[in-house]
């Protein structure tokens, strides 16, 4: 039984705005399992984006993701504003868990709150 007919798709790669190595802009390294062929665009998210949609699924999806899960899901919320994208279906794959960054600046800002919240 099939449930869902591909019809067409569209790969996108996320990068930091700040590297551009993915696009080609810059030299550097990339992963030997990335084909950038495959890739039809590379959508660029600042680390300040990405952390603070990281902290965002955290706090109101209860996703624990790191750094560069934020960075997919903000790159799909901005193919999901594209007006050619109205109505459609954007899948985002998350790479990274948040459990090495609690101690670190992603989540800084929320153990701060929890410590004073008992301190207090």
């Amino acid at each position: 039984m099939r449930l869902y007919k591909r019809t067409s798709h569209y790969v996108v790669g996320v990068e930091p705005a700040e590297r551009n190595v993915i696009s080609g802009e810059n030299s550097g390294y990339v992963p030997n399992i990335l084909d950038v062929k495959l890739l039809d665009e590379v959508v660029k998210v600042t680390n300040g984006e990405a952390v603070e949609m990281a902290r965002r699924l955290a706090l109101e999806e209860g996703l624990l993701v790191g750094i560069s899960s934020g960075a997919a899901a903000a790159a799909a919320i901005s193919l999901g504003r594209r007006p050619e994208n109205a109505g459609k279906l954007i899948s985002v794959i998350f790479p990274s868990f948040g459990e090495r960054y609690i101690p670190t600046v992603l989540f800084h800002s929320l153990y701060e709150e929890v410590r004073n919240m008992e301190q207090g």
